[in-house]
């Protein structure tokens, strides 16, 4: 069997109310804070008494503006909440990122919409094309279709913070956008 080069991508393969979130943000910030441009969208947490699945929202990491991409149905609504209007929306961030040349890009999820090429699946591709670092989440339940749209090249990371860090050191953003420049 042949191994397969990995691309500067990685996802933290997560447990529902595991620190998934919490570790991204947490490594944006002290990437950000070393002069690293991390840009793209992390999840935040809702504000307090509130109900969680209507109120998450997502930070641009290089504006600090958040988007809501849930939307509250009302009490008994067994529909889906997500505001995909929110969702279109907040890609232009990601698109954005990618044309200034981010030294790593996070997304907060590859999930439901990205696995029926909707959602960030676009904007990842792109990213994905252009050498740029790429960081996401993503559950268990989405790892076979994550393998299939990344061609098995990509990094599966647990949440640890050691792992998560070791991974990022590793990253050489300039060297694989270069090795993707055109030749001539």
């Amino acid at each position: 069997m042949m191994n397969l080069p990995q691309m500067p991508v990685a996802a933290m393969v997560h447990e529902h109310g595991d620190a998934a979130d919490e570790l991204m943000r947490s490594l944006a910030a002290d990437l950000q804070a070393q002069g690293f441009r991390v840009r793209g969208l992390v999840m935040v947490p809702p504000p307090q008494r509130s109900p969680e699945h209507t109120k998450r929202r997502l930070r641009d990491l290089h504006s600090g503006r958040e988007i809501q991409i849930f939307q509250d149905l009302g009490r008994g609504s067994t529909s889906c909440c997500l505001d995909v209007a929110m969702l279109a929306q907040a890609t232009a961030c990601l698109r954005q990122a990618c044309a200034e040349g981010a030294d790593l890009v996070m997304v907060s999820r590859y999930g439901k919409q990205e696995v029926a090429g909707d959602g960030f699946a676009s904007e990842l591709l792109d990213l994905m094309s252009t050498g740029i670092p790429v960081l996401t989440i993503l559950s268990h339940e989405f790892l076979d279709d994550w393998r299939r749209f990344t061609g098995g090249m990509a990094v599966e990371l647990p949440v640890d913070e050691k792992r998560l860090k070791a991974w990022a050191a590793g990253i050489k953003p300039d060297d694989c956008r270069k090795s993707l420049a055109p030749v001539g």
